[in-house]
């Protein structure tokens, strides 16, 4: 994943953050929202933290 997928999976997260708080949903839906966000999440993160911590890549941190 690069800089403008992972820009863009973030897009999404705040984007269904945002819709879940103005749209009404069952219990079930909300548990379902907060999973997608979580995963969502945590595959940005992963993506982010291999970047920064690349030998080669432009975010090293060395």
């Amino acid at each position: 994943m690069d800089f403008l997928q992972t820009a863009v999976l973030l897009e999404r997260i705040s984007l269904i953050a945002k819709l879940s708080t103005r749209v009404e949903c069952s219990e079930e839906e909300w548990k379902l929202l907060a999973e997608w966000i979580s995963e969502m999440a945590t595959a940005a993160n992963e993506e982010l933290l291999k970047v920064i911590f690349s030998v080669d890549g432009p975010g090293k941190i060395h």
